[in-house]
């Protein structure tokens, strides 16, 4: 009977160890592959990995040396490669140049704006480059205004990018002499009655663009249909729609491209030397500075670690493509993406990434031509981990519930505050990648690359952060 008893209490203890295994089964990676077979995400690609950056152990993958687009994860890699190569305090220098003699105020001779590749130049730069050369006591030039942008090459547009953007902001062109992240806002304000013309203002207020408008101010109460767009290959802005009479807010656009920005900047150049009484009788022209020009004028940028800042956590493509070349420029001598992608390979070979797992084609992930795999991701953020710039480069990710493009994400969970990663959209890709602590304080390196899904951008988003979620509550 004892024996008979025992036998019992052997077997239901070993049937309770048995369920206690099939709960321990649930494991991270089940958990995670449950995430993932979410229907929003059928007929679509996952490459995915996650690493203990403590023991060096991988955690979990999925696909994870697989070629994926990774949107604007590509930002990570322009990003360590600058810090590594030019250093946190690394700065640009927007100077002006005149060429030809000054006597009592008079310029006989061309002035040059010239650009070094700040990708971060705002009008209020501009207008003090002005002020430092009328307080050189300049009042009038008998020449030209000369943009010389030659640091970088003329090509402006990366290969891959669709034509349907090339009119917003976030495929602005390139050039060594940028302002205002190559932009103009426009803003629109109902006529006095209506039936009357809307009326169109440019910021900052430059010829340089031409407006095209039809819209019109509607009855009070009507809907506002107004449409902004630029005309493309041209610098032509186009308004259409109406907005209602009683508009109380006045209707911002998001900021409209141009081509050639150089000369745009130059132009603006020109327009606050106006405004100080400095008139030059010429025209504004692209062109070099000549080799015996003196410099009169001389603007600093902030240095690198706030620069990647303004890179990563809005996700700012034209300033990835900026530093892109500034790579080339500085390191190749040759301001081109093509140069500057070279730069990036070597980087990532010398870290340990995959060479055969990455196609660099522009610095921001815009082009749909750029290729790079979940597992070479991790690599990166592993090495910056360890990195003496570890502190600036994660500092400039964006924080989960906190700021940049994951302000609105993962509110009131264990991952906010503690995620650190670069998020990425374009059209049927979203990516994060970055870092997460766990309960224990364990510091993980995590990539999450989607592709291929035909689901809202909101439901790719959901997934993603539950995948962080999960890694944050890990004891």
């Amino acid at each position: 009977m004892r024996t008979k008893s025992a036998l019992r209490a052997v077997c239901l203890l070993s049937l309770m160890l048995s369920v206690c295994s099939v709960i321990r089964a649930q494991t991270l990676g089940e958990k995670i592959d449950a995430i993932l077979a979410d229907p929003a995400l059928k007929n679509g690609l996952q490459g995915v990995m996650v690493k203990s950056l403590k023991t060096n152990q991988t955690l979990y993958e999925r696909n994870a040396d697989q070629l994926m687009m990774p949107a604007s994860n590509f930002k990570l890699l322009v990003s360590s490669t600058i810090l590594e190569q030019l250093g946190p305090d690394f700065t640009f220098k927007t100077e002006v140049y005149t060429a030809g003699e000054a006597e009592n105020g008079v310029l006989k001779g061309d002035i040059i704006i010239k650009g070094g590749g700040d990708p971060v130049l705002l009008t209020a730069d501009i207008t003090d480059l002005a002020r430092q050369v009328r307080a050189a006591g300049i009042t009038q030039i008998t020449g030209n205004v000369i943009c010389d942008e030659s640091l970088f090459d003329k090509q402006r547009l990366s290969w891959g990018w669709g034509w349907a953007d090339l009119t917003y902001y976030y495929a602005a062109e390139t050039s060594a002499l940028t302002l205002n992240r190559n932009t103009v806002d426009v803003f629109v304000y109902p006529g006095k009655t209506a039936g009357a013309s809307a009326e169109v203002k440019l910021v900052p207020d430059t010829d340089y663009l031409t407006i095209d408008s039809s819209a019109t101010t509607g009855k009070p109460g009507s809907s506002n249909s107004v449409d902004v767009s630029r005309v493309l290959g041209q610098n032509i802005v186009r308004i259409t729609g109406s907005i209602p009479q009683d508009q109380k807010v006045t209707r911002r656009t998001a900021p409209i491209t141009m081509e050639e920005p150089g000369l745009y900047a130059a132009c603006v150049f020109a327009s606050e030397l106006a405004k100080l009484d400095v008139k030059a009788a010429g025209s504004v022209i692209d062109g070099k500075m000549p080799a015996d020009a003196k410099l009169v004028a001389s603007h600093t940028s902030p240095p690198l670690s706030r620069i990647l800042a303004l890179l990563n956590k809005p996700s700012d493509n034209l300033i990835a493509e900026t530093l892109l070349k500034d790579l080339g420029a500085n390191v190749k001598g040759e301001g081109s993406s093509s140069a500057g992608a070279e730069v990036e390979m070597e980087f990532a070979k010398r870290i340990g990434m995959d060479a055969s797992e990455l196609s660099i084609t522009d610095g921001s992930g815009l082009s749909r031509m750029d290729y790079i795999s979940a597992s070479n991701l991790v690599a990166l953020l592993s090495y910056m981990y360890s990195s003496k710039n570890a502190k600036v480069f994660i500092d400039s990710l964006p924080i989960a519930g906190v700021d940049g493009s994951l302000y609105s994400r993962m509110k009131g969970t264990p991952a906010q505050g503690n995620v650190r990663a670069k998020t990425g959209y374009i059209a049927r890709v979203c990516s994060l990648s970055g870092y997460v602590t766990t309960k224990s304080g364990e510091p993980l390196a995590f990539s999450i690359l989607l592709n291929n899904h035909l689901c809202r951008k909101a439901d790719a988003t959901a997934l993603e952060d539950s995948i962080c979620v999960l890694l944050a509550d890990l004891p």
